[in-house]
């Protein structure tokens, strides 16, 4: 398929919806006596909207919501979601293995949002690490309120300031490791666009099998492949007694 295309009776409604609203961008438009319309790319396909008032003679449509649906494969379908300037519900899950989420353009044509879940093969597994002293970003991460908000409303969790940081140098924690970076996680949402805000996942686990906690992994390019921030409602160097070079286990919880 090359595309898809829809002619409505609603133009600049339509392309406002896609455009502004759900935020696809623009890759061709035209504005012709014998036709207007514009091309945008939906995550690699191009959906093409025409205007049937310069159609000759216009077209008689039926129904757009009862013979098509446009689809969208995205990565993180909450941060999909906080994207769209349209009220849009929450995501559901499937029993086909995926979670979305559907909103209506202004002909009615319905549009999925949907991410595909990896089956987890990492709840249950240990990573085990070294203390080591951070930069000290995540002082600054876990207290701003918007962050600090979502882990109290997704994961239970009022930080205490600071994260944890373990540095994972045996090859069977680097795997389980690598294998958890890949998996959805729980969202963390930045609505600002300052120097140090950025988006991250979060996963449960238990710190040496008594701290509540999770691992934050913040949505930054420079990130350490082997370095593992953790964040909990308590100090969990001071609560534990351990300090710079000592071991510590993390065990991801089942979902």
């Amino acid at each position: 398929m090359s595309y898809v295309a829809l002619i409505t009776d609603k133009f600049d409604e339509v392309v406002k919806f896609y455009g502004t609203d759900l935020g696809f961008p623009i890759v061709d438009q035209w504005d012709r006596p014998n036709g207007r319309g514009q091309r945008f790319d939906v995550s690699g396909m191009r959906l093409e909207i025409l205007d049937n008032a310069l159609e000759s003679p216009p077209l008689s449509l039926g129904e757009p919501g009862d013979r098509l649906h446009v689809v969208v494969e995205v990565d993180d379908i909450e941060d999909a979601r906080s994207r769209v300037k349209v009220d849009a519900p929450s995501p559901q899950s499937t029993s086909w293995g995926a979670r979305l989420f559907q909103v209506r353009d202004p002909d009615g044509v319905p549009v999925t949002f949907l991410q595909w879940i990896r089956e987890d093969k990492t709840a249950g597994g240990t990573i085990r690490g070294r203390l080591a002293t951070g930069a000290e970003r995540g002082s600054h991460f876990t207290q701003l309120d918007w962050a600090r908000q979502q882990f109290v409303n997704k994961l239970g969790i009022d930080p205490f300031p600071g994260t944890l940081n373990v540095m994972v140098d045996d090859p069977e924690s680097k795997d389980v490791w690598e294998k958890l970076k890949t998996s959805p996680g729980v969202s963390i949402n930045n609505p600002n666009k300052g120097p140090n805000d950025c988006n991250a996942r979060c996963f449960p686990i238990s710190v040496e099998g008594t701290i509540d906690a999770a691992i934050v992994f913040p949505a930054v390019a420079d990130y350490a492949p082997n370095q593992v921030e953790v964040i909990a409602a308590v100090g969990i160097r001071e609560a534990l007694g351990i300090g710079d070079g000592d071991s510590v286990s993390l065990k991801i919880k089942q979902k």
